[in-house]
């Protein structure tokens, strides 16, 4: 059912990509979670394997639109690559979950399949989002999960310096005889640095919109447009970003301080649950999860307006409710009295 949504997301979302987001957005985030919620361990380790399974036809249709899967902004699937990237990148960090609750070699083999499948599908984006994230997920969950030494930390830090340095320069700074790419990346960042900075201001300067926000639409566009930011005019950018690319804000500006409030509380309490799972190693795919997820949030509101990211992203977020046993496995624990 999964894959059969992300073969046709293109012809369903055709006539809203690049549009606000909506209640839909989340309330379809919310169904999805609730599907997933208090399944057993067992039941999720199978979840997971489907779910990363969705690399494969992914990058099958990558593979095969060949170099018309980037034209522009665009992917061969018909909406934004950034959205196909955080496809990408999920699925990715899921393979990586599901390699750390398997034992068996076959399941692990075939996890590391599918996270170096993931890689390849990232890799073809071009989105650098998805490209950083997912490694920075899955790194910190290595960092915390296993005991370090003094040594090994420095020879890990000065490793991952050189990595990040490297990137920074080849995305910003790199110079090109042709065209100058870098310009237009640093440019991009300025503005969605601006545009967050934006949507907070204006919401919080409105009548109403400090308590209740300014709504779903096109309110906090319509504020945020190249004569409030001016390296818009530079990208010839006719009107402003159409969200927020900081789920934090979007949030903000469409339901206020009070819908604020919820995001940041869920997010805390996610986290708890998470460092409780890691603790006691029930579900170990939480925590890389939720970094990927919140990282993301916080430089992409790309999950928007794409069902099957909405769908991926709510599911795999009931983890942080899974239980160890069923109702059947307590039971047959529990002492049946003997008949008199």
């Amino acid at each position: 059912m999964i894959s059969l949504l992300m073969v046709n997301a293109g012809l369903i979302i055709e006539d809203r990509d690049l549009r606000p987001g909506s209640v839909s957005d989340y309330l379809i985030v919310a169904l999805s979670f609730a599907a997933g919620m208090h399944r057993t361990r067992e039941q999720w380790n199978r979840a997971l394997a489907w779910m990363a399974s969705c690399i494969v036809p992914l990058l099958a249709l990558s593979l095969h639109a060949g170099p018309d899967m980037i034209q522009g902004a665009s992917s061969f699937t018909g909406f934004n690559i950034n959205k196909l990237g955080f496809l990408a990148g999920l699925l990715t960090v899921i393979a990586y979950g599901w390699l750390r609750q398997m034992q068996s070699p076959w399941s692990r083999a075939v996890a590391i399949g599918a996270i170096a499948m993931g890689i390849s599908e990232v890799i073809l984006t071009q989105s650098r989002a998805a490209l950083a994230v997912p490694i920075l997920a899955i790194a910190i969950d290595i960092l915390v999960s296993r005991r370090w030494t003094l040594r090994q930390l420095l020879i890990t830090g000065v490793l991952c310096t050189a990595l990040a340095s490297g990137a920074i320069y080849s995305w910003y700074f790199k110079a090109d005889t042709t065209y100058n790419l870098a310009t237009d990346y640093r440019l991009g960042e300025l503005n969605r640095v601006q545009t967050i900075q934006c949507w907070f201001q204006s919401t919080s300067q409105s009548d109403r919109g400090l308590w209740l926000g300014m709504g779903f639409g096109k309110p906090a566009q319509e504020h945020c447009g190249p004569d409030e930011i001016p390296s818009l005019r530079k990208m010839e950018k006719g009107k402003g970003l159409q969200h927020a690319h900081n789920f934090y804000a979007q949030i903000f500006a469409e339901t206020g301080l009070s819908g604020l409030l919820v995001a940041v509380g869920m997010t805390i309490a996610g986290f708890r649950a998470a460092w409780r799972q890691h603790l006691a190693k029930t579900m170990v795919v939480s925590l890389p999860l939720l970094i990927y997820i919140t990282l993301t949030a916080l430089g992409l509101t790309f999950w928007q307006v794409m069902m099957i990211n909405q769908v991926l992203a709510g599911f795999s977020l009931a983890a942080l409710t899974a239980k160890e046993h069923g109702p059947a496995a307590a039971n047959a624990a529990t002492p049946q009295a003997r008949p008199t």
